[in-house]
């Protein structure tokens, strides 16, 4: 008897459209479809290609010619130590990354004109970290480990600035 009013349930819910709430940002997408065109970085570097996704996920098209126009610096990355073992060598730090980036909109009176004039005015930040245990046993492997850490930091901060823009974008249209 549960298993027939379950699955009635069940089909009820299904025959009425019912969906549970996930990750769908193609609500967001219909309302901030922009072209922008990205400036500072070359095509071939690791965190263009996630920030192209990023932004595709966002709404966000890259085009050569857009009202809207975001300019990077390049990724820099840190570590810090966090702790220190026994040994006196590192045990485990924290690998940062930071970008710098603009956003000048065409029909701004506050941007510049002139965006090389602009691009030394690098006001806002994106950050991510990560931590990571260092193992003196096996150096190769905790270098492997922390190239997979900038990788996981590239997509990180791709996803961060292009939701940052997609609210910005939103902001002003409403």
């Amino acid at each position: 008897m549960k298993r027939i009013t379950l699955a009635l349930i069940l089909t009820l819910l299904g025959g009425c459209g019912f969906q549970l709430r996930g990750n769908d940002h193609s609500a967001a997408n219909a309302s901030t479809t922009l072209p922008i065109r990205v400036v500072g970085l070359s095509a071939y570097n690791d965190f263009a290609s996630a920030l192209e996704f990023a932004l595709k996920s966002e709404g966000l098209l890259q085009a050569k010619e857009a009202d809207l126009t975001l300019i990077i610096k390049p990724v820099e990355f840190s570590q810090n130590t966090l702790t220190v073992g026994q040994s006196l060598r590192v045990a485990d730090y924290d690998v940062s990354g930071r970008v710098r980036y603009q956003l000048i909109f065409k029909n701004d009176p506050e941007s510049a004109v002139d965006e090389l004039a602009a691009s030394d005015e690098f006001d806002r930040i994106i950050e991510a970290s990560q931590r990571l245990e260092y193992d003196p046993e096996a150096p190769l492997a905790s270098r492997t480990e922390r190239d997979e850490a900038e990788q996981t930091l590239h997509q990180e901060l791709a996803s961060r600035l292009a939701r940052r823009i997609a609210l910005r974008v939103q902001a002003l249209k409403s």
